[in-house]
């Protein structure tokens, strides 16, 4: 779904966006695996067979991430209130892209951990793809509310100050902090870097 920033700034920004926040969200590191694995099979789809006469891409997505959320689903059926479970199939359709499965889990996580950063960041990045751009930055306000050194709540909170928000100001002041922070990684201080000295759309 594009909103009218979006629009406004052009496919680059908002796919920039998604990316970083993609990127620097640590409760799904393992995203571009997932997203290789799901998609690159479907390239092969009409090409070749896999086991049992099942197109290979059907078969290899069987195999991935399918398989994984279809394991986790029984294990949910099983214990339907562990937190661990949820927020691992909240990772998984994260990873997938489906953003509104993912809420459907996230929404019961942070009714038991409203304070877990964690499931805060997923919400925030969740939020934004769903286009709920006021939800995504109160997920990013909540977390550094608890705690304002989080540098990857603030990077996020920056890039939708200005990507999706159109605020300049603020994207500076908390790309900023982020590049002041003696707890930010390296390589989160480079990207931040560039952020900061980047225009959207550029």
């Amino acid at each position: 779904m594009t909103t009218a920033d979006e629009t406004r700034q052009g496919p680059n920004a908002s796919g920039r966006m998604v990316l970083a926040f993609i990127a620097f969200s640590l409760v799904i590191i393992f995203v571009a695996s997932f997203i290789y694995r799901l998609e690159r099979p479907t390239l092969e789809v009409h090409q070749q067979k896999g086991q049992g006469g099942m197109p290979q891409g059907m078969d290899a997505a069987m195999n991935g991430p399918m398989r994984e959320v279809m394991e986790l689903m029984q294990k949910l059926q099983e214990n339907p209130d562990d937190p661990g479970l949820q927020m691992a199939m909240a990772e998984r359709f994260m990873a997938m892209g489906s953003f509104d499965r993912a809420k459907a889990f996230l929404d019961k996580l942070v009714k038991v951990r409203p304070d877990d950063p964690d499931v805060l960041n997923a919400m925030g990045v969740v939020s934004y793809n769903l286009n709920d751009l006021d939800g995504a930055k109160a997920a990013f306000e909540a977390i550094l509310a608890k705690n304002a050194e989080d540098y990857r709540a603030r990077f996020n909170l920056g890039l939708l100050y200005k990507y999706a928000l159109g605020q300049p100001e603020k994207a500076k002041e908390a790309l900023s902090a982020v590049i002041a922070s003696p707890k930010t990684d390296p390589e989160t201080r480079k990207t931040a870097q560039e952020e900061l000295e980047t225009k959207p759309g550029s």
